[in-house]
């Protein structure tokens, strides 16, 4: 598993860009998990994409660190860290772990979202446009993967990369001929080379059409797409959403005008045309990140009405909900870890042999999950089963050797003295000689036998 700085474990990559990669990380110094950003290594060895060479990505992954120790805002990941010593390959940017699902899983899993959580996503990214432009800052290449949504349906934007930062002391970073963006979202003048703040209303008004039609304003291959933002209207929302209010589909037909200047004047109007339908966002900060509470909870495991933007069902891939339920359990959060781990466990047990090691992970971790919540009888059977489930594999696996322990130790505590003492007699010299005589595991394993041995029997 590689490290960076001594400090900060990969553990599993998110999602990867033109650019960069990211990926769930532990921060070994404040023992919490965190995102980190590292340049793609191809981008830095092979041909370069997007006609981009290796100073122009160091630049663009510069300048969004820079862009986001700027901005302080609840729908902007956090900025925690940045290291731009050595050589590209050693630079990173470390980033508040949202988690949740970006808003392409969402719509690939259901097509269209209700027409207020909808406005919500929309009002929510509006802000963040809001707070943008005043800089001046253009996003540029706002997308639904560069929407992430979490679990309690607060919008975080991510993605500063090619962002367009005007003024005497930003250089521009975009030559002549480069086209950045996605074209499905991009403004007609934006394929001309010119960005405005208008660029990211009409890109806003691509999603939000998109979230309403339950497919984008014009499909097909690039120069189809690019044909429809010159050229032709969109079928209008009216004829595909019938109940939508007349004043809501103008407001979309608007942000989608082909000039600039017959859209909205900024992002402030188009907050003020959806305020009437938007409720009021009362969920906070804290719990948008790494500590969310499950669709439904609030951390004190009370119920709560959500925005339903994260329904439970397609889930995401296993690898993704994997490296979810690692940053709660890292966290400290077992309870909202538990369920994760649960479903995660009795789905790649069903999946076979091929993910049998993941699924015992998946158990193990769920048993540690009980016993940390206090379900030391749940945690018992779960590592019991545990250990006759692996009671062929290689005693002095690690893995093996930890189930045992806690086996062991739980047994101990239950009263069962003939059990725990048969478990950790046995593990106690394969612990001495895989770990060594002095390892904490060790010592817990002979402190417990040595208690066991002295205590009265009858």
């Amino acid at each position: 598993m590689r490290t960076i700085d001594d400090r900060y474990e990969l553990r599993t990559m998110l999602g990867q860009g033109s650019m960069g990669q990211v990926w769930h990380a532990w921060d070994g110094e404040l023992k919490r998990s965190i995102a980190i950003k590292v340049i793609r290594p191809d981008q830095l060895t092979g041909p370069p994409g997007q006609h981009l060479t290796v100073d122009d990505i160091v630049a663009r992954f510069r300048r969004e660190a820079e862009l986001g120790a700027r901005f302080t805002h609840p729908n902007i990941p956090v900025l925690l860290d940045a290291q731009f010593r050595g050589g590209p390959k050693d630079f990173y940017m470390v980033w508040e772990l949202v988690l949740g699902r970006d808003l392409g899983q969402i719509l690939q899993s259901e097509r269209r979202l209700p027409t207020d959580q909808a406005l919500s996503v929309a009002r929510q990214t509006a802000e963040v446009l809001h707070r943008l432009h005043a800089d001046p800052v253009i996003h540029r290449d706002l997308k639904p993967a560069n929407i992430m949504v979490t679990d309690d349906g607060r919008v975080k934007v991510l993605d500063l990369g090619v962002a367009a930062v005007f003024g005497a002391d930003h250089p521009r970073l975009t030559r002549a001929g480069q086209l950045l963006g996605t074209v499905a979202y991009m403004a007609p003048e934006q394929f001309g080379g010119t960005i405005v703040p208008q660029t990211d209303l009409y890109a806003l008004g691509c999603l939000l059409y998109e979230m309403l039609a339950g497919e984008p304003p014009f499909t097909g291959d690039a120069a189809t797409v690019m044909d429809g933002h010159h050229h032709r209207s969109p079928l209008p929302l009216s004829d595909l959403r019938p109940e939508l209010e007349a004043d809501v589909a103008a407001l979309v037909m608007d942000l989608l005008a082909k000039d600039p200047d017959h859209r909205p004047v900024s992002a402030r109007t188009v907050l003020d045309r959806l305020a009437p339908h938007c409720e009021p966002i009362t969920a906070t900060a804290a719990t948008a990140a790494v500590a969310a509470s499950p669709p439904g909870h609030d951390a004190d495991g009370s119920s709560t009405v959500t925005s339903g933007l994260v329904s439970p069902a397609p889930l995401l891939p296993a690898e993704i909900r994997i490296g979810q339920a690692l940053a709660l359990y890292d966290a400290g959060h077992f309870g909202q870890a538990l369920p994760l781990y649960t479903d995660l466990a009795a789905e790649l047990t069903a999946a076979g042999a091929d993910r049998a090691t993941e699924a015992g992970d998946c158990r193990a971790k769920a048993a540690y999950c009980h016993l940390r919540l206090g379900n030391r009888q749940q945690a018992l059977a779960d590592y019991q089963a545990l250990a006759d489930a692996f009671a062929k594999e290689d005693p002095a696996d690690a893995f093996v050797l930890d189930v045992r322990c806690r086996l062991g130790i739980l047994q101990a505590a239950a009263g069962r003295t003939e059990a725990a003492l048969d478990t950790l007699a046995n593990l106690y010299p394969l612990l001495v000689t895989r770990l060594g005589r002095d390892a904490d595991q060790t010592t817990e394993v002979r402190t417990a036998l040595n208690r066991l041995r002295s205590a009265p029997r009858g």
